[in-house]
């Protein structure tokens, strides 16, 4: 397909790769606000005793504890996860490598949240007591890395939950593999996977209100000042430039295809508005 975007000369820009300059992504955003609070929502399903879950209520009641929920990442879907677990009255546990992360969500929640850093150790302990194990782990432009093994998922509670969001980009858990909205889950080594890619579209009506907000913007920019002149004046748009006139201007990409790569700045010097 890139080859085919090259040779048409197709200016093809990725949603999801426009980039603000604090690194926030404005379209992206919305969605993994929508995937946290799903997810959340699937854990209470799939965790009863009629979809082969642990018979547990995530919030428990007086006299029951409630369900365990350890989430990898600290971003954007991590935080709306969080969110909506601690909500329903859930023990909730974030893990992330960056401190910055884990310090905002221990002050967004008043410290009702559990937070710790990303290594092997606190992973596999943390992967062993959890009823839910949510992957919310997204590494920018690239594929997501496995932070938890077979073998960790082995030590897993029998009929818990592993809910892998990170399933878009390859995945974060070893035994992940995609799944369907009409088939949504499969059970290995006694732990159900729910791995459904692009899960906001399950609430297809809000993913779409979301989807255009976030959108508009740089469509109504585009539309006014033309594809050449918006590159120009905003930097975050021209940060999601897969490919223009020809010439693939994102790195990533490149490497992956084995492309040449020019810079999208040094190419539009020499255009027309």
């Amino acid at each position: 397909w890139v080859q085919t975007l090259l040779k048409k000369k197709v200016t093809a820009i990725g949603y999801e790769v426009i980039e603000e300059d604090d690194g926030s992504l404005p379209i992206v955003m919305p969605m993994s606000e929508i995937a946290g609070q799903i997810c959340i929502q699937v854990a209470c399903q799939y965790l009863q005793s009629d979809y082969g879950g642990r018979g547990i209520l995530l919030g428990g009641i007086a006299g029951v504890p409630p369900a365990n929920v350890v989430i990898l990442g600290g971003g954007r879907v991590g935080t709306s996860a969080a969110r909506a677990a601690i909500g329903l009255g859930a023990q909730v546990i974030v893990i992330d490598h960056n401190l910055k992360k884990l310090q905002r969500i221990n002050e967004l929640f008043n410290k009702r949240v559990i937070t710790t850093i990303s290594n092997r150790y606190n992973i596999e302990k943390a992967v062993k007591f959890a009823d839910v194990l949510i992957g919310a782990v997204l590494v920018h432009g690239q594929r997501t890395p496995i932070l938890v093994t077979r073998e960790m998922v082995r030590s897993m509670r029998p009929n818990s939950l592993i809910i892998d969001l990170s399933i878009d980009q390859g995945g974060c858990i070893e035994t992940s593999r995609p799944t369907t909205i009409s088939h949504p889950t499969y059970v290995e080594d006694n732990v159900t996977h729910y791995c459904v890619p692009n899960m906001p579209t399950k609430v297809a009506r809000t993913a779409t209100y979301a989807f255009s907000n976030a959108s508009l913007p740089f469509i109504q920019e585009i539309a006014d000042f033309g594809i050449v002149e918006a590159l120009r004046r905003n930097r975050a748009l021209a940060r999601g430039v897969y490919t223009f006139n020809g010439v693939c201007t994102n790195p990533n990409i490149t490497e992956g295809f084995g492309l040449e790569y020019k810079p999208l700045a040094s190419l539009l010097e020499n255009q027309n508005p």
